[in-house]
């Protein structure tokens, strides 16, 4: 298997932000993982350095446009994921009251939502969700495989952190 090395480039306030082809790779990433466990959706969501916001920097599912929107940790499902470092799933997530749109996401047709942490050594470096059109619940298998998923993707992203 190849290895990657992925590059940041430094933005201004202290944020970063993976550079494109490096997006491209991650995108792969998120295609794989969501073929693999069989969702309509698969989305990787980095945390920037300072911890106060999420940036969305691969998904396969979600409109291509959306990829580098950022989203305060205090915003959405996957906020509440980052903030209590808990997996989460939700049916009908639109319903939710702590739902965010990402404008032009195309996420509002997803009837399900399972976003799960990516911690390694105590640090919380993001949030991998998957979503689905049909409405369901995810059992513990399908948040195991998640989370198992979700390691191989932490080994990924933090080699640049």
């Amino acid at each position: 298997m190849a290895q990657y090395v992925l590059n940041c480039i430094w933005l201004d306030n202290n944020h970063w932000k993976i550079m494109r082809s490096e997006s491209y790779y991650l995108n792969s990433i998120v295609k794989a993982l969501g073929d693999e466990l069989g969702v309509d959706v698969c989305s990787l969501y980095t945390l920037n350095p300072s911890g106060d916001q999420l940036e969305l920097v691969g998904t396969n599912g979600l409109s291509q446009s959306v990829i580098g929107a950022r989203m305060s940790i205090k915003q959405g499902l996957t906020g509440v994921v980052a903030r209590t470092r808990r997996s989460l799933s939700v049916k009908n997530p639109s319903a939710h009251p702590s739902y965010f749109h990402i404008q032009g996401s195309g996420e509002e047709k997803y009837q399900s939502y399972l976003g799960i942490p990516l911690i390694k050594e105590m640090r919380l470096f993001g949030v991998l969700v998957v979503q689905t059109i049909r409405p369901k619940l995810f059992f513990m298998k399908e948040v195991k495989m998640l989370h198992e998923a979700g390691y191989r993707v932490l080994d990924v992203i933090t080699e640049t952190a």
